[in-house]
């Protein structure tokens, strides 16, 4: 206990009681000695007031300058300076009695007793969180009270001796309790301390986890959204308009194809720089995923006022990136939308960027287009099939009919290929392609998906109960059914549930599956499927974006050629020469070849001399509903037989 080294904390206290320390023993030390020096003892007084007083200046200035110093250790130098300091302070306390008391000079005893008493407590609490300089500074100064009683030969010299060493006693107990208090408090705030940083590290580190891309470090889309709900609630409240832009860099799947992954990242950092470097800080920026950006322009709430800015974002992405000792130009499209004016909803903004984008990107890309009248009118007609695409899920109006697939070598029937329908309440027919992509854009595509797997699934149990061989069942899979494959995945488990797997069901994708944004999983995705058993058929094949470099990466089963090269087959030589090209593509990966709208003879007999594998199309049949398929599935069983 005696060699407790004290702590930068112990030593912050007793810099910071000096001062006051010295104040209060400067003042007690002017009260004794104006008192004194009414008595014949001036040159004493004298010096031990300007004692005091000096050693309270020098001890006050060491006590600021002190103050100024951050102490993260203390030294055993140190401790032993603070010791001597506190042994010297006491020093003209110690000398007082033995003037006064032990030599018998002027001065009262009992005022000399009761000042350094007072001198005692005050010091020792003054050093409480310095326990060994604290019982230096007492037993300096008790020593000073024994010895001079003793030397005066004072009759009382034995009583005092045993009443300064209990006194003495209970100061240091005081003086070590009081200091361990304190350490333990110092210990407590500082595991509070430690317990608060750390929850406010976990805090931030979630908040970033939660709302920060890892790639860019702008916001995510979670947090984006949250803003743009914020910025929409702000303008109904005060009536200040602003903009959205949603960006989308020009062939970026390109820069993936050809150097990675990781150079793609590279370039989508070097993206979110030059956002932030030509955008005020008030404005928001994201990335949504993938290769899209949006920015929330704070203080734009004019058509007028987007254009320069547009224009300033694309110039600066002109420029060539830099990056890993390659060159290449990100370009980029943009669709904006103004707040109130284009709408008053983040979904209904969204949306509308979202289709302004889409339609600068139709429109040669490296451009900004703003939602127009145009595409105004295309939402309302929109929101009138969306309107009636909602009623009919919720009735009969969906159906499924089926097209059948056959073997062009031998006529034997393979499958067929489910296509959904849609007859309005008026008898109005809704073509697939129009009602599909609604379907996508207002979020209702999981619910029809559904609802045409779940009519499959009991078609398929039905013609199974009845003893019929359907084949295999190619079941449409959206782009969009894609980007959200845990849906995919679920509707695949409902199949496997009731029985049905990859020996009933062919899974039919388009180019749009692995092109475009949101697709990154996609080769993954497909990989688990085939993985499972399902063969996967390659809708409208050279008709998309996709390269021959897609086609490798895709797990194949067939390609289907679109029914736009089949109809000029007979008078076309450039037709002819793209069915015999991709009928060799086929028969060199070993997959098949299906060919889709074969009306004729003359058609399935130039396909034949072509090498394509499989017809489909009205030659043979029209698309019909489940229980005329069996009835075809009857008739060509009968026939096979």
């Amino acid at each position: 206990m005696l060699t407790k080294h004290p702590s930068p904390e112990d030593v912050s206290s007793v810099v910071q009681g000096t001062s006051v320390g010295a104040l209060v023993a400067a003042l007690n030390a002017m009260i004794y000695g104006l008192e004194t020096l009414r008595q014949d003892d001036h040159t004493f007084v004298a010096i031990w007031l300007g004692s005091v007083l000096a050693l309270g200046f020098a001890f006050s200035r060491m006590s600021r300058r002190a103050a100024g110093r951050q102490v993260e250790r203390v030294s055993a130098r140190a401790a032993r300076r603070l010791i001597l300091t506190s042994v010297l302070f006491a020093v003209p306390w110690a000398v007082l009695p033995l003037h006064v008391i032990g030599l018998h000079q002027i001065g009262e005893p009992l005022v000399v007793l009761l000042v350094c008493s007072g001198m005692l407590a005050g010091g020792v609490f003054m050093l409480h969180r310095a326990f060994v300089a604290a019982v230096a500074f007492q037993a300096t100064i008790l020593a000073a009270v024994i010895v001079s009683f003793h030397l005066g030969g004072w009759p009382q010299a034995w009583s005092v001796t045993l009443y300064a060493l209990l006194y003495g006693a209970f100061l240091a107990y005081f003086s070590y309790r009081t200091g361990e208090t304190a350490r333990q408090r110092d210990d407590s705030l500082a595991a509070l301390s430690r317990a608060v940083d750390s929850l406010r590290q976990a805090r931030d580190e979630n908040y970033l986890l939660a709302n920060i891309d890892d790639t860019t470090g702008l916001l995510n889309r979670k947090a984006f959204n949250a803003r743009l709900a914020e910025a929409v609630a702000r303008q109904r409240g005060c009536g200040h308009g602003f903009a959205l832009l949603l960006m989308d860099l020009d062939r970026f799947k390109n820069v993936n194809d050809l150097f990675g992954h990781g150079f793609g990242d590279e370039l989508l950092t070097e993206i979110a720089r030059r956002l932030r470097a030509n955008l005020p800080e008030g404005d928001v920026i994201a990335r949504l995923g993938g290769d899209e950006f949006a920015v929330i322009l704070a203080e734009v709430g004019a058509a007028a006022q987007i254009r320069p800015i547009a224009d300033r974002l694309l110039a600066a992405f002109e420029p060539p990136a830099h990056l890993a000792g390659r060159r290449v130009h990100p370009g980029a499209s943009i669709g904006a939308v103004i707040c109130p004016e284009d709408g008053a909803d983040p979904v209904e903004l969204l949306l509308k960027a979202d289709l302004a984008l889409n339609r600068a990107k139709e429109s040669g890309r490296g451009q900004c287009l703003l939602f127009n009248e145009q595409l105004r009118k295309r939402v309302i007609e929109s929101d009138r099939i969306e309107a009636g695409l909602r009623e009919a899920l919720e009735g009969e109006q969906l159906y499924v009919q089926y097209q059948p697939k056959i073997a062009l070598g031998d006529g034997r029937l393979l499958g067929a290929e489910a296509l959904v329908r849609w007859r309005r309440a008026d008898g109005e027919e809704i073509a697939p392609d129009s009602f599909l992509t609604i379907a996508a854009e207002r979020g209702l595509l999981p619910n029809l998906s559904r609802r045409i797997a779940e009519t499959v699934a009991a078609d398929l149990l039905g013609w199974r109960g009845a003893g019929l061989a359907p084949g295999k069942i190619a079941l449409n899979i959206h782009p969009d059914d894609i980007k959200s494959p845990e849906l995919l995945l679920d509707t695949i488990a409902m199949f496997e549930a009731a029985g049905i797997d990859g020996r009933d069901l062919l899974l039919e994708i388009t180019e749009g599956c692995f092109v475009g944004r949101g697709t990154d999983m996609t080769i993954s995705l497909l990989d688990s499927l085939a993985d499972r058993g399902y063969e996967l058929s390659l809708d409208d094949f050279g008709t998309g974006h996709a390269s021959l470099g897609d086609l490798k990466k895709v797990p194949v089963a067939e390609l289907k050629i679109d029914r736009s090269f089949i109809a000029g087959l007979c008078f076309r030589r450039a037709d002819r020469a793209i069915v015999a090209a991709i009928a060799e593509i086929a028969r060199g990966m070993g997959i098949r070849s299906v060919a889709e709208g074969v009306e004729d003879a003359d058609q399935r007999a130039m396909l034949v001399d072509l090498g394509v594998d499989v017809g489909q199309g009205y030659l043979w049949s029209s698309p019909m509903d489940a229980a005329d398929f069996a009835r075809f599935l009857l008739r060509d069983a009968r026939r096979s037989g």
